[in-house]
C-alpha cells in the first residue's frame, strides 16, 4: 500500500503538509486503540509504579495539544473546569494516578474537540505563521511555531509507543 504525506486542501501549503502527518499519526493512535475494545480497567492499567496508563496518555495528548491552544490561538489561561479536565495530565502530575473511570469514548471525544478546535484555527492561518518566533510575556524566546506543532505530532507518536508496551503488557499485541 502506497503512503504519502500530502498538503492536505483548506490550509496553506506548509501547514497543509503538518496537518496531513496531524491526520496520520491520530488515524494510527485510533487504529490501535479501537480494534482492541479496551475495557476501562484495562485503559486504567499501570504495569508498575513508574509507567502511565493509555488514559492518562491519550488525555495527556489531548491536553499537551489544548495547552498549545490556550498560548498560541486563546491567548488566556486555563479556566478552572479546563484545569479540573487536565490537571492530571500535564507532564509534572501525568504519573499520579489521578485519571480513572474514564471510558473509550470520553478520551476519543476530547482527542477529536481538541483536533478539531486546532484544524479550524489552523485553516485561517498562513504559512508565514509556522515561522514566527514565540515569545513568552517574560521575553523569553521559545522557538517557532512550526516546532511547537511538531512535538505535539512527536510527543504523540512516542505516547503511542507506550500504549503499545501497555497492551503487550495486557496481551493485546
Amino acid at each position: 500500500m502506497k503512503m504519502h504525506i500530502i498538503s492536505k486542501k483548506g490550509f496553506d501549503f506548509q501547514i497543509g503538509i503538518l496537518v496531513s502527518e496531524m491526520e496520520y499519526v491520530r488515524n494510527e493512535t485510533y487504529r490501535l486503540l479501537k480494534t482492541q475494545k479496551l475495557a476501562t480497567s484495562e485503559l486504567d492499567f499501570n504495569f508498575d509504579a513508574y509507567s502511565n496508563s493509555i488514559g492518562t496518555l491519550l488525555l495527556h495528548i489531548a491536553c499537551h495539544e489544548f495547552k498549545f491552544q490556550l498560548n498560541n490561538f486563546y491567548k488566556r489561561n486555563i479556566t478552572e473546569d479546563e484545569f479540573k479536565l487536565y490537571r492530571h495530565a500535564m507532564p509534572s502530575t501525568m504519573n499520579k494516578r489521578g485519571i480513572y473511570g474514564n471510558d473509550l469514548d470520553f478520551y476519543l471525544k476530547e482527542l477529536e474537540s481538541v483536533r478539531e478546535n486546532t484544524l479550524s484555527y489552523l485553516k485561517n492561518l498562513k504559512d508565514e505563521w509556522l515561522f514566527e518566533e514565540i515569545i513568552l510575556s517574560n521575553g523569553k524566546n521559545i522557538g517557532n511555531y512550526y516546532y511547537h506543532i511538531r512535538h505535539i505530532i512527536d510527543d504523540e507518536i512516542n505516547h503511542q509507543g507506550q500504549m503499545k508496551i501497555t497492551l503487550k503488557r495486557l496481551s493485546f499485541l
